[in-house]
Formats: C-alpha cells, sequence, structure tokens
C-alpha cells in the first residue's frame, strides 16, 4: 500500500518533489551513488519502498541500447567444493543483488577450461553483456585492455586480478586484517593464553596473509609472544585441516586457542581432532573465517569470522548499474567492509 495518493505508477520526479531535490539526485541515490549522502540516500529509498517505487527498465535499456546482463566472470578453482563453500553464496547473493537494482547475471569461467581461450572476448564480440563483476585474480592484461576499448564497466570483489592496482578499479572486499584482529581478541577474551595460527598455503594468497597479519597484531598487542617460525600450515581445504591435526596432534595439545582463516580447513580440523581425543573447546577453542553454512550443523558447531557477503554484493550491484546508467563519478571506489565475529560451541 502506498503512502501517498498519486495517479498511476509512481515517478522519479514524484520522488524529487516530495523530498524536495532534483530528479538527478534521486537517481543517483536510488543506484547507490557515492555523490550522495548516506543520511539523503536513507530518506529518498525510504520514500521510494512506500510508494512501491519501481525502476522502468526495460525503457531505460532501449533508450541506451543495453542488453540488462551482467558477466559474473570467476575462476575455474572456485569450482572446487574447498572453495565453492564460500563463493557460491557469493554468487547467490550478487544475483538476488543486481536483480534487485534491474539487472540480470550472466555466471561464467573467465576462460574456457579446455582451450584456455577468453570468454570475455567471446561475450564482448557477441555483445552479450553491458559489463562485468568479477571474481578472479588473474584477468589477461589483454582482455582489461579489450574491456576498455570497448568501454564497458567492471567492478571486482572479493578478489582482485595480479598485477592491477586496487587504486585503478572499482572494488569491494571483506577487511580480512580485520577480521583476524576479531579472531585474536576473541580467543584472548575467552582466556586462551597459548595461541596458534594455522597458516593457508594457497600460493600466498593476499586475503589469507591479511587474516594471519590481523591476527598476528592483536596478539602482539596483548603482550603475547608468538613463535612465527612455530606456525602449522595447510591447503585449504577438508583434508588439509584433518591432516593437518593427524600429523601434528601431540604439538597441538600444547595448545588451548588455535585461529584457521578458512572454514573448509578448520571443518577437517575438528573432525580429526575428535579422533585423537583432543577435545572442543575444553583443551582448545577453534575459530575460523568465512561463516559458511556448514558450520552451524559440525560438532562442536564452529565459531567463525562472517565474511559479508550479501553488503559485498549489494555494493557492486549499485555500483555496476550506476557506472552503466549515471552520470557518476568516474573515480573508482575502493571498499574494505568489516566481517563478524561469530560466536558458537568450538570457541
Amino acid at each position: 500500500m502506498r503512502g501517498w495518493n498519486l495517479p498511476g505508477k509512481p515517478t522519479i520526479k514524484d520522488i524529487a518533489r516530495l523530498v524536495g531535490v532534483s530528479h538527478s539526485t534521486v537517481s543517483r541515490a536510488l543506484n547507490g551513488s557515492p555523490l550522495i549522502s548516506s543520511v539523503t540516500r536513507e530518506r529518498i529509498q525510504a520514500i521510494a519502498d512506500r510508494m512501491d517505487f519501481e525502476f522502468n527498465e526495460g525503457a531505460r535499456r532501449l533508450k541506451n541500447r543495453k542488453t540488462g546482463i551482467i558477466g559474473v566472470l570467476y575462476y575455474s578453482v572456485l569450482n572446487d567444493f574447498r572453495s565453492s563453500l564460500y563463493t557460491n553464496e557469493l554468487f547467490r547473493d550478487l544475483r538476488h543483488s543486481l536483480e534487485r537494482v534491474g539487472l540480470d547475471a550472466l555466471v561464467v569461467e573467465a576462460y574456457n577450461d579446455q582451450s584456455g581461450q577468453s570468454n570475455i572476448a567471446r561475450l564482448i564480440r557477441q555483445n552479450k553483456v553491458d559489463g562485468f563483476v568479477i571474481i578472479h585474480p588473474e584477468i589477461r592484461r589483454e582482455d582489461y585492455e579489450l574491456i576498455k576499448v570497448h568501454k564497458l564497466p567492471i567492478v571486482h570483489i572479493h578478489m582482485i586480478s595480479d598485477g592491477i592496482s586496487r587504486d585503478s578499479v572499482d572494488c569491494f572486499f571483506t577487511d580480512n586484517y580485520e577480521g583476524g584482529h576479531l579472531a585474536a581478541r576473541h580467543l584472548i577474551d575467552s582466556g586462551c593464553r597459548k595461541i596458534q595460527v594455522v597458516r593457508i598455503d594457497e600460493n600466498e594468497a593476499e586475503e589469507f596473509r591479511q587474516r594471519t597479519l590481523g591476527c598476528l597484531s592483536a596478539l602482539e598487542e596483548a603482550g603475547f609472544i608468538v613463535d612465527v617460525e612455530g606456525f602449522f600450515s595447510c591447503d585449504c581445504s577438508y583434508k588439509g585441516g584433518y591432516r593437518l591435526v593427524r600429523e601434528n596432534h601431540i604439538h597441538l595439545r600444547e595448545y588451548d586457542g588455535i585461529f584457521i582463516p578458512a572454514d573448509i580447513a578448520a571443518f577437517g580440523f575438528l573432525n580429526a581432532l575428535k579422533e585423537e581425543g583432543i577435545r572442543v573447546p575444553e583443551d582448545l577453542k577453534v575459530i575460523g573465517f568465512d561463516d559458511s553454512p556448514v558450520g552451524r550443523m559440525t560438532l562442536p558447531s564452529l565459531t567463525t569470522i562472517h565474511q559479508p557477503r550479501e553488503e559485498l554484493a549489494d555494493k557492486a550491484s549499485k555500483r555496476i548499474r550506476s557506472l552503466l546508467f549515471d552520470d557518476t563519478s568516474d573515480e573508482p571506489i575502493q571498499e574494505y567492509v568489516k566481517p563478524a565475529l561469530v560466536i558458537r560451541e568450538s570457541s
């Protein structure tokens, strides 16, 4: 039910008149433009919701010769179960967020798994997409140049391609450093006095490195002496976490708290601890990172750091739409979204 009795469907001009701003301000606000203050954006969105306002995307696309389709480029390794726990949830949130701003997602691997040929070039040649949201660490330089030549907007989310300066592109990330800091603080506040960190061996991926650095920073701030040379390490997989315990179960008994910067490895870790008779959380408190839905079902349930997937997807979707349809700032946006601690039984 609308809050105002207006003839026909409400328009951007109707909202502008009620708020007392220009219709271009309303358009930018509804697209999440950073040029509009958060207070004004929230006020405009609230009025739009009360008026049941919807964008007329069909007309807009015809006017601008747009397909309304955004290519979501992902890395083939994300098909692996070890990585898909988080990224599958991110894809779902991204699809929903794009739909809310009137766009559709075409999810494709950036490169053909068999031939290695670029799907980016194919999509551009066939005029299949209006822009790209990229979840990929290795986009080729020639593909970036092709995107630039065709003046297609791009937004990075969760990760960024090697060799690309973050200051030069629009990107939205979890604040992994803050997440690692939160994890360590929780273990300290839970009474742990001998805390260790598991290093994830994924070719020193930046996200894992930042999580580890954040954890170490919090430990040092609290006066802990951390034996960096004594770090445990495993790959980012269930088997990796499981194998770590089976190979180091005697040494692990020296600690009362441990941070594993990936939930999937923490799941294998928990299972192996149970087999070795190490009680969680009585003997060893465990905290992961990602907030995978599986973590609610492990025994014990896994304390973890929640990655703000929904917020990342929402920001990326609004930004790509704004780049497509608005006279928005050409200055790229880089934003790190704060994670949150989720306390469960393992700590």
